[in-house]
């Protein structure tokens, strides 16, 4: 892995959640802040993953939450175009008793439409009580908006007192997203996990090879796992900025360990070309397939 993409990527030498001016400059504005230590998935990218998606269109929870192998919500379908995605930034501890009993407190709760206002709250939480951090994603429909909240700010949003641990439809833990919802759509079909195992100084996959990815393809070894999925993630959203392509992979590889950043970078640049550069009230660079 060459300096520039360990050092876009890697978090295993940053020990603040401070933002890097440089990376914002280069355009990678969704891999601004890191984690603490190296991880594969993480909060972070399951967040900024959601929010690179809000900056082009309105995202699809169930879609998002497929992508990263976890069930799709019955209740987001249900509600279709009532219902509304809301982010709640809390750590690992309070998390615990938020999927027990909701989100409650006198003078009201909080919670934000864009994922990394609720990370930056995640983040500070973290730090000060080094207790972890969490995102609680919460569904809302309409109806109980009008009867529960008010919009203190365009992204923020104030609940009177308390939202009910029915609302809270995934948690997002720093290694894994859990569902929590109380019912399971039937499509999309969660992307099921590619597992592989260490033997001879190489990662080779779990089963015998060749491995089905799907009813059409099948793959040999990491690598060609790899190129699958990344041409499965830009055909499904079109085109795609970096943060939602290493999110997805990350969340769908067993162990993480076995897939480089830089690995990453080297696919990205053999099958889907120099990113294009856009404006869409952030900088950001996207990927497509290429011709």
């Amino acid at each position: 892995m060459n300096a520039r993409n360990e050092d876009i990527l890697n978090g295993g030498r940053t020990l603040t959640w401070k933002k890097d001016r440089r990376r914002i400059k280069e355009g990678f504005r969704g891999l601004v802040y890191l984690p603490r230590s190296r991880t594969g998935w993480n909060a972070t990218l399951g967040a900024y993953a959601y929010s690179a998606r809000r900056q082009v269109g309105r995202p699809d929870l169930n879609l998002w939450a497929a992508m990263h192998g976890c069930p799709p919500s019955a209740r987001y379908e249900e509600l279709g175009e009532d219902g509304l995605v809301f982010w709640h930034g809390t750590t690992a501890v309070q998390a615990e008793k938020i999927r027990q009993v909701g989100l409650m407190h006198n003078r009201g709760v909080w919670a934000a439409t864009e994922s990394t206002i609720a990370h930056a709250l995640t983040r500070g939480r973290s730090d000060a009580f080094q207790a972890g951090s969490a995102m609680i994603v919460l569904l809302i429909s309409k109806n109980e908006w009008e009867n529960r909240a008010t919009r203190e700010a365009n992204e923020i949003a104030q609940f009177h007192r308390s939202v009910p641990p029915e609302c809270v439809e995934y948690i997002l833990w720093d290694e894994r997203i859990e569902w929590t919802g109380a019912g399971k759509a039937r499509r999309p079909r969660p992307w099921g996990v590619a597992r592989f195992k260490r033997r001879g100084g190489r990662w080779v996959p779990r089963s015998d090879p060749p491995v089905r990815f799907d009813a059409a393809h099948s793959y040999p070894d990491i690598e060609g796992w790899l190129e699958l999925s990344i041409r499965r993630i830009m055909a499904t959203l079109g085109e795609a900025a970096a943060v939602e392509v290493f999110s997805t992979l990350y969340a769908t590889i067993d162990p993480w360990e076995a897939l480089e950043h830089g690995e990453i970078f080297a696919a990205l640049e053999r099958i889907c070309g120099p990113p294009r550069q856009t404006r869409t009230g952030k900088w950001t660079r996207r990927f497509t397939l290429a011709d």
